[in-house]
Formats: structure tokens, C-alpha cells, sequence
């Protein structure tokens, strides 16, 4: 059944949720940019889901120190405690997701887990009204990220009424006049093949 189904995978996945809890074989710490408490956790688990992490780690290995620590310094403790929960469970709650959503965004990108990046992007991508818009688009070209330039785009010219008489537009056009031209041409050029 499924519900036996959804049970069974909660047990598989927790498993790895109450190592990481009860601290059981600890083997690397790491540290927030905002906070001198570490954080406990598993090299095999850090190494598995990143190749950034693999590669930090296996060049520490050779160095093989018993204490080791790996400061993320652009995440405070809230988003690395959040980070690390994906790391080991595969999702998060909603709420969390939400609240850590864009430090998460570029965490995934940095060490190079695209499950997670995938995951902040469907869920900034839901998120997008006329006020946000033009954060998500600044965001998109800054990281290169076509899928999100694309939902992004199509809300902007979707809202362009809405959103060129937003109180963001004006001091988006000031700091990016390029990207402007570029989207209200993208609008126009949409308009002419419809």
C-alpha cells in the first residue's frame, strides 16, 4: 500500500536524519560565517551529495587532521542547519524551504548540487509577483540560470502593466537600464509574433 510505501521511506531516509541528530560517527564540523559553534556531521554524507565537498575532503584527507572544520562563511547557522537537513533527508519542510530559499539557491550552485538548486528554483519560481520580478531576474542573469530567466521573463511581460507601475521598476531601470531595454524588447517582441 502506499501509505506502507511512504512509511518505509520515511524510515530509510530518517535513519540518516538520526545519525546526524544524535551526532553517532561524526567526522567534520562546520561552521557558520555568523557563529562560533560547529556544526557535527558525516564526510561520506557531504562528499556524496557535492563534488565541491568531495573535493574539499579528499584533499583534507591527505592532511589527515582527527578535528576537522570547514567554514561556510557566507551561510549563517540558520541556513546551514537548513542546508544540512537537505543534505540528509533530500527535502525540507515548506516553511524552511521558504525562509532560506535564496541563500539555499546559491549554496546549491557553489557546491555543485543541482537537486537542490532544482528544488529552490521551482519554489522561487512559484513565488514571483510584480514586486519580486526583478530581484528573480537579477538573480537569474547573475547565476546564468536559462530556466529561471525564462519563467521570469514570461511573468514580466505577462505583468508588464502591473509591473511598470510598480514602485520596484523605477530603481530596478537605474541600476540595470540594459536588462530593462532587453526585457521590454523581449515584451514587444512577444507582442508582435503572437
Amino acid at each position: 500500500s502506499m501509505t506502507k510505501e511512504t512509511g518505509n521511506k520515511m524510515d530509510f531516509f530518517g535513519g540518516l536524519m538520526e545519525a546526524f541528530k544524535e551526532q553517532r560517527h561524526v567526522d567534520v564540523w562546520l561552521k557558520a560565517g555568523d557563529q562560533t559553534d560547529a556544526i557535527p556531521a558525516h564526510k561520506l554524507i557531504l562528499a556524496a551529495r557535492s563534488k565541491v565537498f568531495r573535493n574539499i575532503l579528499e584533499a583534507d584527507d591527505r592532511k589527515a587532521s582527527s578535528k576537522e572544520t570547514i567554514t561556510l562563511s557566507e551561510m549563517t547557522k540558520g541556513e546551514l542547519e537548513t542546508f544540512l537537513e537537505f543534505m540528509y533527508n533530500g527535502s525540507l519542510p515548506d516553511t524552511k524551504l521558504v525562509q532560506h530559499v535564496h541563500s539555499l539557491y546559491l549554496a546549491a550552485e557553489k557546491y555543485e548540487i543541482p537537486y537542490l538548486q532544482a528544488t529552490c528554483r521551482s519554489q522561487i519560481i512559484d513565488s514571483i509577483d510584480s514586486s519580486s520580478a526583478f530581484d528573480v531576474l537579477d538573480l537569474a542573469e547573475i547565476h546564468s540560470d536559462e530556466i529561471l530567466e525564462g519563467a521570469v521573463s514570461e511573468f514580466i511581460s505577462s505583468n508588464m502593466e502591473e509591473i511598470a507601475f510598480s514602485s520596484k521598476f523605477l530603481s530596478f531601470v537605474e541600476s540595470n537600464p540594459a536588462l530593462t531595454v532587453q526585457t521590454i524588447r523581449d515584451h514587444f517582441d512577444k507582442l508582435r509574433n503572437e
